[in-house]
């Protein structure tokens, strides 16, 4: 097999302290393990949000003028014209990555099919990793637009005809996206997501379980009204619990076609209610480690997800977990042994789960110090990164697409 001479990273954040960004924080603990391993990567950031490690290069995406192409294709009012200007931008850090690194692949998300684009501007192996291919995320979104999401899927799946490897953090998603969009025979492996363990001395070890940490979009994918109404049930049993709740407000987009967002969807709840909850709004890094510390119980309410770094965190820090068994979580969690498994959209059976942690201090810890176990072993970054370079050479023995 080809030995890869420097692996390609492209991110939307470096190092990713304050890019609340799943992809984001997926790059950097590769990269840690890369690194840790002897392969260290180049990282093709579009920007810096934090300090930068001094031992991994990074190329930051330049902002390339327009070419006539590029504003023909506007005034045209092409659909594609400001992604083709992007991924012109990212296929030049990417070949000044070759030139002075000997970067001979390139490891990038889905999004937009910029993959595609980029494949064809660069001479080295594009890998697509599916981190949330939009044929399977579009009905999650608070906001729908027909002929966006049929534009998008089209970009997407044309990325995929065109790509050298494809890498899926879930086996879930694969047979997914195999199911939706049969996808070419190129070189293909399921390689979680990867995250070290954040402490030794778990807060369900620690703490009572009585104060919940929900950490998520408030939006119909992240499942935050479920949230919510789960609480609300919660209190009538459980009087003495309360609810963190910290993200973004996307807004939750109801039957009736009208977007609630978080405040009004406080303010009506029962007062009583209401004040057992507190609101972060967005946190960074710092502050979601400091969080997990301080709650015993982690709440995961998705209504899909692939393998979210909201679930490998709560393991990592060693949280009892209740979560939806949707997607990549359901493999990866065993129900009373590392999480209590609840169905997504439920929150009767969320607000039972919860009081049964609450009325059980040792199940709690229980779960929090296997859910620990469970990620050490199975999703150290330096198993992973291992395990990525090797299907990398894979790709590479293939040579290019």
């Amino acid at each position: 097999m080809t030995s890869p001479g420097r692996i390609g990273l492209f991110t939307p954040g470096w190092p990713g302290q304050n890019t609340p960004n799943g992809i984001a924080t997926s790059v950097y603990h590769l990269a840690m393990g890369l690194h840790e391993i002897g392969q260290t990567p180049v990282i093709i950031a579009e920007h810096i949000d934090g300090v930068v490690p001094a031992d991994i290069p990074v190329i930051h995406i330049p902002q390339l003028d327009w070419r006539w192409q590029d504003r023909l294709r506007a005034k045209l009012g092409s659909p594609d014209a400001g992604h083709w200007y992007r991924s012109r931008n990212i296929a030049a850090a990417v070949r000044e990555a070759i030139d002075t690194y000997a970067l001979n692949a390139l490891i990038i998300e889905e999004t937009n099919g910029w993959a595609g684009m980029v494949q064809s501007l660069v001479p080295v192996p594009v890998i697509i990793t599916l981190h949330g291919p939009w044929v399977l995320h579009k009905a999650l979104q608070s906001v729908t637009d027909t002929k966006g999401d049929q534009l998008r899927e089209s970009r997407e799946n044309r990325a995929f005809g065109l790509a050298a490897g494809l890498i899926s953090p879930s086996r879930n998603v694969l047979d997914a996206m195999e199911k939706a969009a049969p996808l070419p025979d190129i070189p293909k492996s399921v390689l979680p997501n990867t995250l070290p363990a954040q402490t030794d001395e778990p807060p369900s070890a620690a703490l009572e379980p009585r104060d919940i940490l929900f950490i998520g979009r408030f939006d119909n994918h992240k499942g935050g009204d479920t949230v919510l109404a789960a609480f609300m049930r919660l209190i009538d049993t459980h009087p003495q619990a309360r609810l963190t709740f910290a993200g973004v407000d996307k807004g939750v987009r109801r039957k009736d076609g009208s977007v609630i967002h978080i405040e009004a969807a406080l303010a009506a709840l029962p007062t009583a209610v209401r004040a057992r909850i507190t609101h972060k709004g967005p946190v960074d890094r710092e502050e979601v480690a400091e969080l997990r510390a301080g709650h015993a119980i982690a709440l995961i309410a998705s209504r899909y997800e692939n393998l979210n770094y909201t679930l490998l965190e709560a393991m990592a820090a060693g949280q009892a977990i209740v979560c939806t068994a949707v997607g990549g979580p359901a493999e990866v969690l065993e129900d009373g042994q590392t999480a209590l498994l609840v169905p997504p959209d439920d929150p009767d059976a969320m607000a039972a789960a919860l009081g049964r942690l609450m009325d059980d201090a040792t199940l709690a810890r229980h779960l929090g110090a296997t859910a620990l176990a469970r990620l050490e072993s199975d999703f150290n970054p330096a198993i992973i990164a291992a395990r990525t370079k090797a299907f990398v050479e894979t790709v590479l023995a293939r040579g290019a697409p």
